[in-house]
């Protein structure tokens, strides 16, 4: 099934307001999840639309929650975000690091007390579209094994990079810092693909390769466990990918004033961490000549010469900017599951459930 991205965003929307959130907040959670789905990151898209859905009607989610300044300095602050929804938080910490920045060139801003964001990488972009170097991260329920472990103690901890090399398409690098995402696992087994080696391992630490019982076990915490970026070891850099979701997991946890490791979900809640660096580049260089210099970069990198097979090198973020190009002109897939976890998510709700608009299939 293909959906338009408007008529997607307005049953988001829709449903999140029948559940019980703001106008407000409801139409933010919808842009940060439809982005994901446009960029083709279809794991944190509307398939993650159940858990906000069902965290405010369980009460795990405050959906009054209003994001409070509990520390406000020049260059930065804290936001307590009062176990509300992570989008408005995430949103809010990021217009006052912008704001904060243009003044005083260089600003942090942490949240504590939040919710699951959506992809980084949203955000980031925003940043670098108001010509920031912009630096987002967060912390996540426990899936990760410490390199040389055997069982979950950190998340997968997304680290987002972009800067302002193009007024409307920056530069942007968004990833896990584990070897892969749950989600793109949930998204693999959707598609009946397999799963590689060395991405995640068994209770007993032994590579594991099956997706339905790694899926259940990682949401069952019953000990399976993904793996760093790098994979099992370190002979492929898995002690790098070690240390980067624990450098997340230390500015979204403890500098954060924020939950960590095993502790970020409990019985009322979560207790996530996010924080947003924002420079603005025109106070190290000139804008125009900063992009003028990355332009050429850019063309060099584009122009060396491919490996066997390939005939393309991409820039970090172009793949995704292409495919949301594609998916505004021709609508948005949704493969056979997600249409009908929604249809079940709008009969709860008692709305109409999404359909096929403008004749898309």
């Amino acid at each position: 099934m293909r959906t338009s991205h408007e008529s997607l965003h307005d049953f988001v929307r829709e449903a999140m307001c029948r559940a019980g959130a703001r106008p407000e907040d409801a139409d933010q959670v919808a842009r940060v999840l439809v982005a994901a789905d446009l960029n083709g990151v279809d794991s944190h898209g509307v398939a993650r639309l159940r858990r906000y859905v069902e965290g405010i009607r369980k009460g795990t989610i405050a959906a009054d929650a209003t994001p409070t300044v509990v520390s406000d300095f020049p260059a930065g602050a804290v936001v307590d975000a009062g176990n509300g929804l992570g989008q408005p938080a995430m949103l809010h910490a990021l217009d006052l690091a912008v704001r904060k920045a243009q003044d005083t060139a260089i600003a942090m801003v942490t949240v504590r007390r939040s919710n699951h964001f959506g992809i980084a990488g949203h955000y980031a972009a925003q940043g670098a579209r108001q010509g920031m170097l912009t630096i987002v991260t967060t912390n996540a329920s426990p899936q990760v094994a410490p390199t040389h472990g055997a069982e979950p103690m950190f998340g997968t901890n997304p680290l987002a990079f972009a800067l302002p090399t193009h007024p409307s398409r920056p530069y942007l690098y968004d990833a896990a810092t584990s070897a892969v995402p749950r989600g793109k696992l949930e998204r693999l087994e959707r598609e009946e693909r397999p799963m590689l080696p060395g991405w995640a391992v068994d209770p007993q630490g032994r590579t594991e390769t099956d997706i339905p019982s790694l899926v259940k076990g990682l949401k069952a915490r019953e000990g399976y466990a993904l793996l760093p970026l790098g994979g099992a070891g370190e002979d492929h850099g898995g002690h790098k990918g070690y240390g980067l979701g624990l450098l997340a997991d230390l500015l979204c946890g403890p500098l954060a004033g924020a939950s960590w490791g095993r502790h970020v979900y409990g019985p009322d809640g979560a207790g996530l961490g996010h924080m947003v660096i924002c420079a603005r580049v025109g106070a190290f260089v000139d804008l125009d000549s900063f992009r003028a210099e990355t332009a050429a970069m850019f063309d060099e990198l584009r122009n060396a010469k491919k490996a066997e097979g390939q005939d393309r090198i991409f820039i970090p973020g172009e793949k995704e900017y292409e495919r949301a190009d594609e998916r505004r002109a021709h609508g948005i897939p949704l493969r056979p599951p997600v249409v009908a976890d929604l249809g079940d998510i709008a009969g709860s709700l008692g709305m109409p459930p999404l359909e096929s608009i403008g004749g898309l299939k």
